[in-house]
């Protein structure tokens, strides 16, 4: 990776993005242990799921910001590359780990059926590797060999799209409409901010040397880290929570004279 030298506005704006990820990731993931009591003990599961995908992704930005305040030593009135690497491939190793804690969450709180929910975690999760692995080395690549790399790697995330918008939906047409909305919302929400990751990985075609798309980079791949995992979090407990809420509905439906509880 080449590091251009940067303003110090520039500098600090990049330590001011990884600082937030940092503090939207821990909370996300301790919200996710507090709120854990309040869903079904079915969707209970996802919560913690999550909350490891949160807890790390925010070692993982931690590390981020120690490596990006290490690679940079102020001369003058510039930060210039201080000789040691910056390690932005930890972005690549927390995705690793957290795109599979994400998607099983995802199936769990949906509901879908053991084996049904079984089958579509290992294809997603499949998918998401082979698109994680493509672009992995994509970004070792310069010029046209980057952009087939890339092209190689949108492919999984094609199918992932089509699994997201055409299997689980068909499967969830019986759900609620409140259940479908959050759905949306959910399935929104990660196509928009996985979409964040291409366009980060398509600026060092426009420039490699470049602060100002270094910069942009850094800012587009955290913002991208923030929706689909401290933004999602939230959302994936408004889904588990409504789902809760139905419960006594549903069974007091097949057993009118039960008494049910939201937590059961």
């Amino acid at each position: 990776m080449n590091i251009p030298l940067l303003t110090p506005e520039q500098y600090q704006l990049v330590v001011n993005v990884l600082n937030l990820s940092v503090a939207s990731l821990g909370a996300s993931a301790l919200l996710m242990v507090l709120l854990r009591e309040r869903v079904s003990l079915a969707y209970r599961l996802s919560l913690s799921l999550m909350a490891a995908a949160t807890a790390m992704a925010c070692y993982h930005y931690l590390r981020l910001l120690e490596s990006w305040r290490g690679a940079f030593a102020l001369r003058g009135d510039e930060f210039v590359p201080s000789g040691l690497p910056y390690g932005d491939a930890f972005r690549y190793a927390d995705w690793l780990g957290t795109v599979p804690l994400i998607l099983a969450a995802l199936m769990l709180v949906l509901d879908v059926g053991r084996l049904r929910s079984r089958s579509l975690v290992t294809r997603m999760v499949i998918a998401a590797y082979a698109m994680l692995m493509l672009g992995y080395v994509g970004e070792l690549q310069q010029g046209s060999a980057r952009v087939v790399w890339g092209v190689l790697s949108t492919l999984p995330f094609l199918y992932i799209a089509f699994v997201l918008w055409g299997e689980l939906t068909a499967v969830l047409r019986f759900e609620s409409a409140g259940v479908r909305s959050r759905f949306a919302q959910l399935r929104w929400l990660l196509l928009i901010s996985w979409s964040l990751q291409p366009v980060a990985y398509a600026i060092p075609l426009f420039g490699t040397s470049s602060a100002q798309l270094f910069v942009s980079a850094q800012l587009i791949h955290s913002t991208g880290d923030i929706l689909a995992k401290a933004v999602f979090a939230l959302l994936l407990y408004s889904l588990a929570y409504e789902k809760t809420l139905e419960v006594p509905l549903v069974r007091a439906e097949s057993n009118p004279e039960g008494i049910f509880s939201p937590a059961d």
